[in-house]
């Protein structure tokens, strides 16, 4: 049977952040991504114990999504369109890579 390929996941770390990671992952003797992979792991053993599932996207999780919703603009819709607004935030994001790089 083949393994699973893997998936990439890229996260944009404030600089003193990524300094102190890289130093106690020397320390430790592994890799950012091994101290990450195992930092990440631990954390999602703890919240499915605690009872949060990562098994997909059902009704209970879209109704917590909608409460949610409500509770944070009631009944007002936001202006524009989501895409765009998504959008917008990648433009700013890579600018801001592309500022530290």
């Amino acid at each position: 049977m083949e393994a699973a390929k893997k998936k990439r996941l890229t996260l944009d770390l404030d600089p003193p952040f990524q300094r102190r990671l890289k130093a106690v992952a020397a320390l430790k003797g592994v890799s950012m991504r091994q101290y990450c992979e195992v930092a990440i792991g631990r954390e999602l053993m703890k919240d499915e114990e605690s009872g949060v599932s990562g098994g997909g996207f059902d009704r209970q999780a879209f109704e917590r999504v909608v409460a949610k919703r409500r509770q944070l603009f009631g009944g007002r819709r936001l202006p524009g369109n989501s895409a765009d607004l998504i959008r917008e935030a990648r433009e700013i994001r890579d600018a801001e890579t592309e500022h530290w790089a």
